[in-house]
């Protein structure tokens, strides 16, 4: 009786828990510029095709949260993303969210939506304006945008790119959300989300310091209602009181894992039940 009783508080949990894609990073072909394939062509899979990835979720860890960083799609065609949704439904699971990463390679976040620069930030918005309309297509609440590294001094101009997405987004069903990542305090970024409509995605994992990881939670839980990225690493930081801290803040929404390394299986595995024990 015991023993079942614990099967079904776990149940309970996973429903609560997701996985970014990016966790079987080295066994998905990324994507950058889907402007070399042909019209209907889509990109070659690694040894694991996105189109799989919903029922290995289900199938082996009993996940139903999808969580797709965008270049791990391999077309942009609408037949694509359809036939996508479709295997999620067919795993019985829901996106939840989709990273959005928009530079050429790597995750710096030059080409964003809260860039300085109005150029780069035009054309952050515009690329940005074609993946909420994707994530509409796969009935995904949120997409994250990556606000780049450094601090964000000039607030006024991400707040102009920021709102102008939002807005968008909000047609669309769509949230727009950002992570705490890089140098910027988390109460200037409370302040460009509370000024131009942005949702957070506290990452537990991305502060500097116990400090400013308990100061930040607190201001950033209150406004996510999609994902909260969650990461292990003991030297660094206390997982078990950052997800207290969620819990005391009255997060509802689903606990994404992000994790990695050259066995992605186990990573996802080893956090999946620090997770769970701590829920």
């Amino acid at each position: 009786m015991a023993g079942s009783a614990l099967a079904l508080d776990d149940d309970a949990k996973l429903k609560r828990v997701g996985v970014m894609s990016g966790c079987f990073g080295n066994l998905m072909t990324e994507m950058r510029d889907w402007s070399k394939l042909s019209p209907g062509q889509a990109g070659v899979a690694k040894e694991l095709d996105i189109m799989d990835y919903p029922d290995m979720l289900a199938d082996r860890y009993r996940i139903h949260n999808v969580e797709v960083q965008q270049i791990h799609f391999l077309s942009m065609e609408p037949s694509y993303f359809k036939k996508f949704l479709g295997r999620v439904k067919k795993a019985k699971s829901r996106m939840i969210d989709m990273p959005l990463e928009l530079d050429e390679k790597g995750y710096a976040g030059v080409l964003s939506p809260c860039s300085p620069d109005k150029a780069v930030r035009a054309k952050a918005i515009a690329l940005t304006k074609q993946w909420i309309d994707r994530a509409a297509m796969l009935e995904c609440p949120s997409v994250m945008v990556n606000q780049g590294t450094a601090p964000l001094e000039d607030t006024a101009a991400a707040i102009e790119g920021l709102k102008e997405l939002s807005a968008y987004g909000k047609a669309k069903k769509v949230a727009v959300i950002m992570e705490n990542r890089g140098r910027t305090p988390p109460e200037t970024l409370e302040k460009v989300m509370r000024a131009s409509g942005t949702l957070a995605n506290p990452d537990i994992g991305n502060f500097p310091d116990e400090e400013t990881r308990a100061r930040g939670l607190r201001l950033l839980y209150p406004l996510s209602v999609t994902v909260s990225h969650v990461k292990i690493n003991p030297a660094r930081f206390d997982f078990g009181n950052a997800i207290r801290i969620s819990k005391e803040m009255g997060f509802k929404g689903v606990y994404s894992l992000e994790t990695g390394g050259p066995d992605p299986h186990a990573a996802v595995r080893s956090l999946l039940d620090e997770l769970l024990k701590n829920m």
